[in-house]
């Protein structure tokens, strides 16, 4: 079991305590190992703040965030992707990633290849065509521009890929809205 002892100079120490009964000199008796574990605990408060902080940083960014394994399984997928994509975290974990970012190509209708696995191939920052839209579980259709990148281990091999997207439809029905209006002004100046 663990416990937290006090050193004669006043400092909290995280013991690791094992207690094992014994016979000693044809009597029954308790004997007990400690491991200071101190550092041990320290590490892992530190890793759990530095896991909220990322969870807390990934909740709150406005775009879509999805991060993958090599093999494009679904590691992670925050809170705004869970919107675009209809999938929850719960449901996407796993998943290959074509089934969850399905990808086609606005105009002509044809599925687009999955930037997960040019990003872990090359090893470096990949844009989405323009005219791509995302396919939602529900079959509803957004407008989206995205980017990948590789992950990283320490040694510097791909060991994952993140993209990053965000829903540019109403961006995109403006922009046309813009260029026609521009088109009508010539015409009329024209007429």
């Amino acid at each position: 079991y663990e416990m937290r002892a006090l050193t004669r100079d006043g400092r909290a120490l995280d013991l690791e305590v094992s207690v094992a009964v014994i016979t000693w000199h044809n009597q029954t008796a308790g004997q007990g190992v400690y491991y200071d574990i101190t550092e041990r605990k320290r590490a892992e408060h530190a890793l759990a703040a530095e896991k909220e902080r990322l969870s807390v940083t990934l909740r709150s960014i406005g775009d879509g965030v999805i991060t993958t394994d090599v093999n494009g399984k679904i590691i992670l997928i925050n809170r705004v992707a869970e919107k675009l994509t209809g999938w929850n975290l719960d449901e996407a974990i796993g998943h290959p990633i074509e089934e969850v970012f399905k990808i086609i190509d606005q105009k002509t209708r044809e599925p687009r290849e999955n930037p997960i696995h040019k990003i872990v191939q090359a090893g470096g920052i990949f844009e989405l065509e323009r005219q791509t839209a995302l396919v939602a579980k529900d079959g509803s259709e957004k407008v989206i521009a995205d980017s990948g990148a590789p992950i990283r281990d320490k040694d510097n091999h791909v060991i994952g890929a993140v993209l990053v997207f965000r829903d540019i439809t109403d961006k995109q029905k403006i922009e046309e809205e813009r260029v026609k209006a521009l088109k009508l002004e010539s015409v009329g100046l024209l007429a």
